[in-house]
């Protein structure tokens, strides 16, 4: 195992481990609530308990830039599709802050209405909207450039855990704590379209519950993940389940990522991420072990899978995980794997026939 310092260059103290080929391991300094990929599937921001947002590149696990300081624990970062701004939802003062994701300054923060913490923020695909859910059982929208409130407040049973806007941006779903109810609005006028029972993760200690949710990207299907070990997938339009799996038997998940490409899901339950076929809800691949909970993950469009729990975040190139016909195209941790193979036979023989990073 190769063990490799921060350099002078680094703001991080954090260790960073290439314990394999296609898996980085960083050691941070405080416990990790949120990760999220930037969209040029490169770099990944992270949150954490002292409010410190850090921007790291994939491909080696190094810190980029000078982290930004919320003041409050992040408990929830989206990145927007033109990947410009970074969005951070804070526990202490309420509040809602957009970075500038080029140069980690801070453009503004929103003093938001709501009267409890912002557990989850999502930013709307064209970049002019944020939705927020929060303890205060609402969830609302707002605008990115004003910080006005364009609607809301949504009144919910219990705390909103999860506000994600559909690919298209004309839809938001929305998921509460310890109820049956997982609901998708119109992001323009409020309008209830569907109110289907799913429970969703109950395990509150587990910060960021945004990602009990995944979109579809034709914005018709909705993934939720619930309490009871089932993957969900409801057609919007008409509300009726499409699908219905179990996964975990005595383990509640709490996370899932669908694949950009549609063909597989990640679901992560306790201390293990577990892989099935959309289409034939058939379990995938091999299922991955870590020795802490998974409080938090991300998968990059190039099937990077990023989790976090604890203090440690974990960067896994699933090209070694997954048949290779689920996954069409090289992940960046195995570009850098297969480079730094490359070298090593540039004096001797080359290396052996396909993509040795992903053998």
């Amino acid at each position: 195992m190769r063990r490799q310092e921060s350099s002078e260059n680094e703001p991080s103290s954090s260790i960073v481990h290439r314990e394999e080929a296609n898996l980085i391991v960083i050691d941070g300094r405080n416990a990790i609530y949120s990760v999220a990929v930037l969209p040029d599937g490169k770099h990944f921001m992270s949150g954490d308990a002292e409010g410190m947002i850090q921007r790291w590149r994939m491909e080696d696990g190094k810190e980029v830039g000078t982290p930004m300081s919320a003041g409050s624990p992040t408990l929830n970062i989206a990145v927007p599709r033109d990947g410009k701004w970074i969005v951070s939802g804070t526990a202490i003062g309420l509040a809602v802050m957009v970075w500038n994701a080029e140069s980690h300054s801070k453009v503004t923060e929103f003093k938001l209405a709501h009267r409890d913490y912002v557990r989850v923020v999502d930013v709307s695909p064209d970049t002019t909207k944020i939705a927020t859910g929060s303890d205060d059982k609402t969830a609302c929208v707002w605008s990115l450039s004003t910080g006005e409130r364009l609607l809301g407040p949504l009144e919910h049973d219990d705390y909103v855990l999860a506000t994600k806007f559909s690919p298209d941006g004309r839809l938001i779903a929305t998921a509460t704590h310890e109820r049956d109810s997982v609901r998708v609005y119109d992001s323009r006028n409020g309008r209830l379209f569907v109110d289907f029972p799913v429970r969703v993760s109950s395990f509150f200690n587990a910060v960021n519950r945004n990602q009990s949710l995944a979109w579809a990207s034709d914005s018709k299907q909705l993934f939720a993940i619930s309490i009871h070990g089932n993957i969900h997938c409801v057609d919007v339009p008409t509300g009726t389940t499409l699908l219905k799996w179990h996964i975990h038997s005595g383990d509640s998940p709490t996370s899932i990522a669908l694949a950009s490409n549609g063909t597989f899901i990640a679901a992560s339950a306790r201390s293990s991420v577990s892989f099935w076929d959309t289409t034939s809800q058939e379990q995938i691949g091999t299922v991955i072990k870590y020795t802490h909970e998974v409080e938090s993950m991300t998968m990059s469009s190039n099937y990077d899978l990023v989790t976090s729990g604890d203090k440690r975040i974990t960067l896994r190139a699933l090209c070694g995980t997954l048949p290779s016909r689920y996954l069409d195209n090289v992940s960046v941790l195995a570009q850098k794997s297969l480079q730094s193979q490359t070298a090593l036979f540039a004096v001797a023989d080359p290396p052996h026939a396909g993509n040795p990073a992903c053998s």
